[in-house]
């Protein structure tokens, strides 16, 4: 049994993969592994979080893609570590937008308006009855946010502005863009730094023969597409993921895009090579592939013995000058082995003009089961990062120990908690924006 087979069958293990927040029709070749595929959601409040654990997927079948984004704040720091720098936190955003279920029964993902400096709720916002938040992405200002919304009766996304004025009356104000309704998956969303434009990838098709990705950008002012590209992506592989599971993201001073990419190849047992690429929005051309390049090859999976593995990129975060951050996954295909001693978890940062890799921001050690590192934000040059770091810890069988801080010179530096009743189930990839 190869290291592929071994992951089809670690994964089949696992309990309560679960739909991302609104349907997706899959190409009929790829039906038998929608499980794997899909973007992964932990478990609505209440549900047992260790039958949800994600476990990375094999790189033969998919783009990895997080299971979920965590809550839990405690301190963690490297055992005889050095104390962390000072002040390091004041170069972060301090408002957020976070997308939950915020109660045990409700159907739809609110939009919470938080302030990770201390912790508090500055707003709660609650799409309509027939609506449901599914996506969000936000400008350098920390004040100007957009939402999409998606309406069940007419498959359509539509696009909503969001403005934080911390201390009014209405700290959260809602306005809808003129944009025109999507009726697609949309897996890549990104918020130009100057809040003039907006970057949108989705998919059509629904078979093996028709499907295609597209990158739009538009205008926020008119809601015009300013510029188009696609390409057939008969795999289908890289239209499945939450609101932002491209990573797409503006760099190059907000004349390019980077997005992930994965090209699958092979006939019963595929394998994908996982990419970023940089596509640039002042040049001509209308082709997704033609007109953009590789900037990173992502390192694949990798098999330090015959039952530990780590996904060197599971989840990622481009910064503005290109660098690109990758949160690794630690795991085993043998249940409760002790993994990270082996493989630790760690943030790693890769060049985004040589491609090559540069340092480790951060590496957790200590024992555990099984561990995700997930950046969420970072800076212009990829050294300041917001990130989670979900552990199973060596002896702990139904609970697990979520982190959530500040990654920045070789430390993981803890921020107050994400606001009250969200949890780590309830985060999509694209649900949180700083």
């Amino acid at each position: 049994m190869n290291i592929e087979d071994r992951l089809r069958e670690a994964a089949r293990a696992r309990d309560g993969i679960v739909r991302p927040p609104r349907p997706l029709v899959l190409p009929d070749h790829l039906s038998d592994h929608a499980g794997e595929l899909s973007g992964l959601r932990g478990p609505r409040p209440g549900r047992d979080r260790w039958g949800t654990w994600p476990i990375p997927v094999a790189a033969a079948v998919a783009v990895i893609v997080v299971a979920a984004i965590l809550v839990a704040v405690r301190q963690l720091s490297a055992p005889g570590s050095a104390p962390a720098p000072a002040n390091s936190t004041a170069s972060i955003p301090r408002y957020y937008v976070a997308l939950a279920y915020t109660g045990s029964t409700s159907a739809q993902m609110k939009a919470v308006v938080g302030d990770d400096r201390t912790g508090r709720t500055v707003a709660v916002l609650t799409p309509t009855a027939s609506q449901n938040f599914y996506g969000v992405t936000g400008a350098a200002d920390d004040r100007t946010f957009v939402v999409m919304n998606y309406t069940g009766a007419t498959n359509q996304t539509t696009w909503y502005l969001l403005r934080i004025t911390p201390g009014a009356t209405h700290p959260a104000q809602l306005t809808k863009l003129p944009l025109k309704p999507l009726a697609a998956h949309v897996n890549g969303l990104a918020l130009s730094p100057d809040s003039r434009e907006l970057a949108v990838m989705w998919r059509t098709g629904t078979t093996a023969t028709n499907g295609a990705e597209h990158l739009s950008v538009y205008s926020l002012s008119s809601g015009a597409a300013l510029r188009t590209w696609s390409a057939p992506d008969l795999s289908g592989i890289n239209g499945i993921g939450g609101a932002n599971g491209r990573d797409l993201s503006w760099v190059n001073g907000d004349r390019s895009l980077a997005f992930r990419w994965a090209v699958v190849t092979g006939g019963a047992h595929p394998s994908s090579t996982n990419t970023v690429r940089r596509i640039d929005v002042t040049a001509p051309g209308g082709d997704l592939l033609a007109d953009s390049r590789v900037a990173v090859r992502l390192p694949s999976i990798a098999a330090p013995t015959k039952t530990t593995f780590s996904a060197s990129c599971a989840r990622s975060v481009t910064a503005g000058d290109g660098t690109v951050v990758c949160g690794t996954s630690s795991f085993s295909d043998v249940s409760f082995q002790e993994v990270c001693s082996t493989v630790p978890p760690a943030f790693v940062t890769y060049s985004g003009t040589t491609g090559k890799r540069l340092k480790i921001l951060y590496q957790y050690h200590g024992q555990c089961l099984e561990a995700q590192a997930m950046p969420v934000w970072t800076d212009a040059t990829g050294s300041h990062v917001i990130a989670f770091l979900l552990l199973s810890e060596k002896g702990v069988k139904t609970s697990l120990t979520d982190k959530f801080g500040l990654v920045t010179d070789g430390h993981f530096i803890s921020l107050p908690k994400l606001v009250t009743g969200i949890t780590g189930a309830d985060l999509d990839l694209g649900g949180l924006a700083f």
